[in-house]
């Protein structure tokens, strides 16, 4: 399976590329949602996980902005964020992501959860 991180702390970054990979998918990732977006764009992933909270434009409105881009209409788009209360679940399911998962993630059930997610 094709995914593409997007978070812009770098060791969370790296820490969940390396459980996806080690599952045996590809990954590629960005610490920038600008540059995410149009990675992901490029690449045309399966999915997109991509963190609530960034320094430059915050998960909601980076679900908003992938959603309308042509190009990503097939990739599932999953939320991975500490913010763990229903409302920010709620708003993120009205920005329209495919899944929604907390921080930390389980290392033992992160890759399998994803996939789930995508296969749904």
């Amino acid at each position: 399976m094709k995914l593409y991180l997007i978070d812009d702390d770098w060791e969370i970054l790296q820490a969940m590329a390396a459980l996806l990979e080690a599952a045996g998918h590809e990954v590629d990732s960005s610490v920038d949602a600008a540059a995410g977006l149009s990675g992901a764009k490029a690449k045309r992933p399966d999915a997109v996980l991509i963190d609530l909270v960034m320094a430059d434009i915050d998960g909601l409105e980076l679900c908003r902005k992938m959603k309308a881009i042509p190009e990503l209409a097939k990739s599932k788009i999953i939320m991975v964020t500490s913010k763990d209360h229903g409302l920010w679940q709620d708003k993120a399911d009205e920005a329209g992501v495919d899944g929604f998962l907390t921080k930390p993630v389980n290392a033992e059930t992160f890759a399998a959860e994803i996939a789930a997610i995508v296969e749904g």
